[in-house]
């Protein structure tokens, strides 16, 4: 094996931390021994041990803590995301791999954390281990995309889903919109909802649609580790919006709710209130659910909703179910965000992923430009 196939599996084995680590990093580790692999791990759950200190005891488990503790001396170590130098839940990877006499660490991407970047490597560096960056790059940003955002951006990671007949309406004039896609695409949504931190749609929804908010998947088809828990995001509500029989599933579970708005007369149960100004209500609002730790947010609608993250360009995914049915002259548009002064000043997406869905067709766009 090469150090591209090490890297590759280290990789794979991160994304075994998905639903999992946010708003940590999804992060695998493999150690390396005459080339072999002597010990492997990734993180598994935030607050819990990092990839790097589960590969060392995966060793272990293997060969027993003696023996382990003389094959890893010398040995390489293959990770996808520069190694920790600072002390929060766990100790810094940074004195455990010293500690072990690690001779090479190969990781996949720098943190982007400003106050981190380089920092690991650098202590790495002064004791004599040496060090390689940049192996698998694309593949390891691609990876932890969420992770990037919030890090650079300081923001949750923004995807916008809509579901839309193919002459691009939301919802009928009245805002009918149940169902416009089918049953396969409306299950698929529901894994990305299990991905995410938390789930935001526009009062005018929650009081048209009275939605749960909630995955609606089991453990199973999720894929999940035996006897792991369905996630459930936290339900975020933009405008004013009280506790009433047109939003009885919306406050039925035990899920919490942020609302984004003006603070109420009565408090309820699991449910927190943001206050803000109309300026820059929506910056200042995502940041106060990234200071909450909610790092990834899916914003399902309404058609407002949707185009007020448009307008702003606050978003970094743009997720489109489109239906094989036409609503006509006066429904709904999916956009309706006001038009840029030039073809040019327009705002380019990346197509990433075209899918099928019975008659359905879903289209993932990520925007390089937000």
């Amino acid at each position: 094996m090469k150090d591209l196939d090490f890297m590759a599996h280290a990789i794979e084995l991160a994304k075994k931390g998905r639903r999992h680590v946010q708003p940590n990093p999804m992060v695998g580790c493999v150690i390396v021994k005459k080339n072999k692999i002597i010990g492997e791990g990734w993180h598994k759950a935030y607050g819990g041990a990092h990839a790097e200190i589960n590969a060392i005891k995966n060793c272990k488990k293997k060969f027993g803590s003696k023996k382990a503790s003389l094959l890893i001396k010398g040995a390489d170590v293959y990770v996808n995301l520069e190694p920790c130098s600072i002390e929060k839940n766990t100790p810094p990877c940074t004195n455990i791999l010293i500690e072990y006499q690690i001779k090479r660490v190969i990781c996949g991407t720098l943190d982007p954390n400003p106050s981190i970047n380089g920092r690991g490597i650098k202590i790495l560096k002064k004791a004599g281990i040496q060090t390689k960056i940049g192996l698998l790059k694309n593949e390891c940003e691609e990876l932890n995309r969420i992770f990037f955002t919030t890090q650079k951006k300081l923001r949750p990671y923004i995807i916008l889903k809509g579901a839309q007949s193919i002459d691009g309406k939301i919802a009928l004039k009245n805002g009918e919109s149940n169902w416009i896609s089918n049953s396969d695409s409306r299950k698929d949504s529901h894994h990305i909802r299990s991905r995410v931190k938390g789930i935001l749609v526009g009062r005018e929804t929650a009081e048209q649609d009275n939605p749960a908010l909630t995955v609606r998947l089991s453990s199973k088809e999720l894929g999940l580790r035996k006897n792991d828990a369905v996630p459930q995001p936290v339900k975020i509500i933009l405008g004013s919006l009280k506790k009433s029989t047109k939003t009885k599933k919306l406050f039925a579970g035990s899920e919490k709710i942020i609302i984004g708005s003006k603070l109420p007369a009565k408090k309820i149960k699991n449910v927190e209130y943001l206050k803000y100004e109309k300026k820059d209500f929506l910056d200042r609002f995502m940041q106060d659910l990234l200071q909450r730790n909610i790092s990834s947010i899916l914003v399902e609608g309404g058609q407002q909703t949707l185009n007020a993250f448009i307008g702003k360009n606050l978003f970094d995914e743009l997720v489109l179910y489109t239906a094989p049915m036409i609503l006509g002259k006066g429904s709904k548009d999916t956009m309706s965000s006001k038009a840029p002064m030039s073809i040019k000043k327009s705002p380019r997406l990346k197509l990433i992923k075209l899918e099928s869905f019975g008659d359905d067709i879903k289209t993932t766009y990520y925007n390089p430009n937000a």
